[in-house]
């Protein structure tokens, strides 16, 4: 297959990879069964092998001492998130490139979805309009609710980048994200009890302030 000729240059690392039927790169996650890619869904034991081995979620090379997460702002608050980290470039590609991300009316097709694809932790299952790449040189695996699925806590940002729709967001486009999730984690927050919500309240001042910075210097 040929790669599609409006879309972004790909990284080095990246132009190894396969080529689906709609021209869009393979990541190196994602599961392909009978030579059919699923983008929904995770390689067998992919999660796993990308951290212990220190591999690139997207292109499946090494990484190295930078670590760029692909993560919703949701994510960004409560610095938690179920995928493995990637190159910063392999990062700014995916939100330049993958529909879902560049499309904000996108969903998620969950038609025909297998039964065991869903990752750890609980999916805030809409489209948020607005990537964020965190950027970090740590992170710490955990245990979702004591459960066996894993979970990743991002470690402090070096570099905050936020995209829409194929190209750096607006501060209003930021804004209009984080009004729309957050009421998801509060709810979530107050089902757990005071404390969780008192957390979560903590957690949103920190962002707050972190994108307050990112807009005044370009750097969390």
């Amino acid at each position: 297959m040929e790669y599609r000729s409006d879309l972004p240059e790909r990284p080095r690392r990246m132009r190894n990879l396969p080529i689906d039927d709609r021209g869009f790169p393979i990541p190196w996650f994602v599961h392909i069964d009978n030579g059919k890619a699923d983008f929904r869904v995770i390689r067998p034991g992919g999660i796993a092998v990308a951290h212990n081995r220190e591999l690139c979620w997207l292109c499946g090379e090494r990484r190295g001492v930078y670590l760029t997460f692909v993560v919703g702002p949701m994510c960004g608050i409560n610095r938690v998130t179920a995928e493995p980290p990637c190159h910063s470039e392999c990062a700014e590609y995916a939100a330049r490139a993958c529909p879902f991300l560049t499309r904000p009316l996108a969903v998620r097709n969950e038609r025909d979805m297998p039964e065991d694809a869903d990752m750890a932790g609980i999916m805030i299952k809409r489209n948020p309009g607005v990537t964020l790449l965190w950027t970090t040189k740590s992170y710490k695996p955990f245990r979702a609710n004591g459960g066996s699925g894993a979970l990743f806590r991002l470690g402090e940002p070096t570099d905050l980048k936020f995209y829409a729709k194929g190209r750096l967001a607006t501060p209003a486009e930021i804004a209009a994200s984080v009004a729309g999730g957050y009421p998801l984690l509060e709810k979530m927050a107050h089902e757990d009890g005071p404390n969780a919500v008192k957390s979560l309240n903590h957690q949103r001042e920190v962002f707050d302030r972190l994108i307050v910075r990112w807009a005044e210097t370009g750097n969390p």
